[in-house]
Order: structure tokens, then C-alpha cells, then sequence
């Protein structure tokens, strides 16, 4: 699966989104609050009942480089701002 994001969203809600869609939920904000209540054991073992534990998820947030590809590369941390 390939999972997109959008960067002022929380990183928490797009771990939720991903766990939710394993599970078949439609919605994210159950999977949100047991993430914050650190119920790790209870969702794991709702994916792994349901055979989804080994599923894999492409998350371009991880796979790519988007300073490289948007922006031309890292900010010179030693160079003036331009307007």
C-alpha cells in the first residue's frame, strides 16, 4: 500500500491512519486514541488476529528524500535567508 501524508497533519495521526486501514476501520480516531492511551498490545494483537501484522506500507515520508526532489537539496545552514 502506499500512504501519502501532509506535513501539518500530526505524525501520530498518519500511524493511526496506516494502523486503521490494516484493520479495515474507516476512520483513524479510535486507532489515535489507543495510541495515546499506549494500548500497543491491544492493537497488535488486533492486527495479528487478523493476519495483517506483515503487511507492508510504502510512506513517501520515509521513502523520499523530499529536500532533494522539491527543493533542490538541504538549506545551507551557513548562508543568509533570501527573500
Amino acid at each position: 500500500f502506499m500512504v501519502t501524508h501532509n506535513w501539518a497533519n500530526l505524525f501520530a495521526d498518519l500511524v493511526a491512519a496506516v494502523i486503521a486501514h490494516a484493520l479495515g476501520w474507516t476512520s483513524y480516531v479510535e486507532v489515535a486514541a489507543l495510541l495515546r492511551e499506549r494500548s500497543f498490545g491491544e492493537l497488535r494483537g488486533s492486527l495479528e488476529s487478523l493476519g495483517v501484522l506483515d503487511n507492508t506500507y510504502w510512506i513517501c515520508a520515509f521513502c523520499v528524500n523530499q529536500h532533494k526532489t522539491i527543493c533542490g537539496g538541504f538549506a545551507d545552514m551557513n548562508e543568509p535567508e533570501r527573500d
